[in-house]
């Protein structure tokens, strides 16, 4: 989170570069940039120098012409772009990409010329979701002339300092298991979703001072991937009645046995992929990169794997494999089935 607080403390320092991208995924905190340059560019006259575009909508040109424009009774001008296309890379194979880049340089041409010398009068600011490709002139540009930020993810421990922090600016505490309970259950899905939890558990307390794991449990929507960390943790300690009252929730929860499987494989193959990479030498701070994960989730199949052992999470990953397909048959039913395969497993 240091990108965002450094963004913020800059501004706050008035040091306000003519233009900048925000990319990344994490939504949340884009959203929240943009409402502090505008709290902090445009406290009086926002309606007359003020834009907000559409960029798929938005042809390069009106975004220069607007940018261009001088700022009425205020010091600056603020332009801000959402949906910025120009910024994406071609797809990996795609046929003649130098062409491709030559092609689209003449769109951006009017762009490149403003950024080799911006509007001091006016801050620029592009918004975009999708991956970007650095390499680009644009991209480039907007380094040179500015500032490219990189909205990433926030590890686990940030998300928790995060859900910490927002609880205490409302007067009240969280304890520390409920804080990890609440970003297990939904870090994955960005600080909008974490959000939105914290304010149901601010709103379901009332006027307590703290917020317990109990609450988290009461209120916290639990998503399925929690659900199947939960499973394979007491299947892999032992406690085979948990594990099966777990994938009986999951059926009342309405959720679908194929989808289940699937969920459970993809756990049991984390297990052994994490395994096995620190086993060969791989640091367990680097294990979450190389495969393209969360730390947290990388931390529990890790924990999952070092109570079991590989030759079990390999013959679980075998059988949920030939149950799916008897499944599929009709010769064997869900339930049952995954019952004596978690009972098998318990034995091995």
């Amino acid at each position: 989170m240091e990108y965002y607080q450094g963004l913020i403390n800059s501004l706050a320092r008035g040091q306000v570069a003519p233009v900048y991208l925000f990319y990344g995924e994490e939504e949340y905190l884009k959203e929240k940039a943009v409402a502090k340059f505008k709290e902090h560019l445009l406290p009086q006259a926002a309606d007359f120098n003020l834009d907000v575009l559409d960029g798929e909508e938005t042809e390069l040109t009106t975004v220069v012409s607007l940018a261009e424009n001088l700022p009425f009774m205020a010091e600056r001008r603020l332009v801000i772009v959402k949906n910025a296309p120009w910024f994406k890379g071609k797809a990996k194979g795609s046929a003649d990409q130098s062409s491709g880049e030559d092609k689209s340089a003449g769109k951006e041409g009017p762009l490149l010329n403003y950024l080799n010398q911006p509007a001091p009068t006016t801050c620029l600011i592009f918004v975009t979701g999708d991956s970007v490709d650095r390499r680009k002139k644009l991209f480039k540009a907007v380094e040179s002339a500015g500032k490219a930020i990189d909205f990433k993810a926030l590890k686990a421990n940030e998300m928790a300092a995060w859900v910490t922090n927002q609880v205490k600016a409302r007067g009240k505490k969280i304890d520390a298991m409920a804080v990890r309970a609440l970003v297990e259950a939904n870090g994955k899905l960005g600080l909008l979703n974490l959000a939105n939890e914290v304010e149901k558990l601010i709103t379901y307390v009332g006027e307590a001072k703290d917020i317990s794991l109990t609450d988290v449990q009461q209120v916290g929507v639990t998503n399925l991937e929690q659900n199947i960390f939960t499973v394979v943790d007491e299947a892999v300690s032992g406690n085979t009645a948990q594990a099966i009252t777990g994938i009986k929730e999951l059926l009342a929860l309405k959720e679908q046995p194929v989808k289940i499987l699937a969920m459970l494989a993809r756990q049991f193959r984390l297990a052994i992929q994490v395994e096995a990479l620190v086993r060969t030498g791989c640091p367990e701070r680097e294990v979450a990169g190389k495969l393209g994960l969360h730390d947290f989730v990388v931390r529990k199949a890790l924990a999952q794997a070092r109570k079991s052992s590989t030759a079990k999470l390999e013959w679980a990953l075998e059988r949920l494999a030939a149950m799916d397909a008897e499944i599929k048959k009709g010769q064997q039913d869900f339930l049952p089935a995954i019952a004596n395969t978690l009972i098998r497993l318990s034995q091995k």
